[in-house]
């Protein structure tokens, strides 16, 4: 654990400083690489195959709906990997958020057979572990994202009934989407909020089932009431799911039950096909935007 930690630390100064060329909304959170898996080397298969799974995740224009999960070649060099977007972004702006944080892994994680990076708008995770189905809530981050502070209670009311209305939409969610959004308004003439609005978003990756995107969910909830109290603006970030709240809009409003396109079944691990090139090949360097980004990272687990 703490080899993720220093990793992560040592490099936010370096986030920090680079030039922003990328879009206002590809907001880069943080990424890990995990020292405890070990590594690989230059050239080898497994590198290939890592490659080989993160473009196919990011080329692909087949899926709409924003989750993929792919898996290429055999063990003991065999990949998973995890793309997931929000659910209010559309597939050509999830596709251009997967791939940037496919050059930004495979630059920032040279070696490390597992990594993980997280921007506002998707979530990318590769390792030689199985991914699909496992919740996982280690390493999970939580930000201040509103410096504005609760002085009643009336707030925080509000505010948990709606993150628990949309935990419970998340979780009923199908193969494709376990992903609920709502604004509600803070209504009390005798209030300090009088119709303040808050803006809530949770999502789990839709591999899971309902019990554990409940459970990640929970967790989540659990860290908020800890790190986020009194605060108007709170972000966790984790590997099976999200939550954010805010008085400022941040989503784009979708309609979330779409009975012309019934869901299937949960999309089982695809395998990937070669030939496929590096994303380093196609960039060969990366801008990230943090200067415009809200948010201080005030917990981690």
């Amino acid at each position: 654990m703490l080899s993720w930690q220093w990793t992560l630390f040592s490099l936010l100064p370096l986030f920090f400083t680079l030039n922003s060329e990328a879009n206002d909304q590809l907001v880069f959170r943080y990424h890990t690489c995990n020292q405890n898996l070990g590594n690989f080397t230059q050239g080898s298969i497994y590198q290939n195959n890592r490659d080989n799974v993160l473009e196919q995740i990011y080329s692909n224009k087949e899926i709409n709906y924003g989750f993929y999960n792919v898996s290429y070649g055999e063990e003991p060099d065999r990949v998973n990997a995890i793309g997931l977007c929000r659910g209010d972004v559309n597939p050509a702006d999830c596709r251009e958020c997967l791939r940037t944080s496919a050059v930004l892994l495979t630059e920032r994680c040279p070696i490390q057979k597992e990594a993980i990076g997280y921007y506002d708008l998707c979530t990318l995770r590769y390792s030689n572990n199985s991914l699909f189905g496992v919740m996982k809530t280690e390493t999970g981050y939580v930000y201040n994202i509103e410096t504005k502070t609760v002085v009643d209670d009336l707030f925080n009311q509000t505010l948990n009934v709606l993150l628990d209305e949309l935990k419970s939409a998340a979780a009923d969610g199908d193969s494709q989407h376990k992903f609920a959004e709502k604004s509600v308004k803070v209504n009390d003439e005798g209030s300090s909020n009088r119709n303040e609005t808050i803006y809530g978003l949770v999502q789990c990756t839709p591999d899971l089932s309902k019990d554990n995107c409940t459970n990640c969910l929970d967790t989540a909830l659990g860290q908020f009431s800890y790190w986020c109290k009194q605060m108007k603006g709170c972000l966790y970030l984790g590997p099976s799911c999200s939550v954010r709240y805010d008085i400022t809009p941040f989503f784009e409003s979708i309609v979330m039950n779409n009975t012309d396109s019934p869901a299937g079944p949960a999309p089982q691990p695809s395998q990937a096909l070669p030939p496929a090139l590096s994303p380093k090949s196609s960039t060969s360097a990366i801008s990230i935007n943090t200067s415009t980004s809200k948010g201080t990272i005030i917990g981690f687990f």
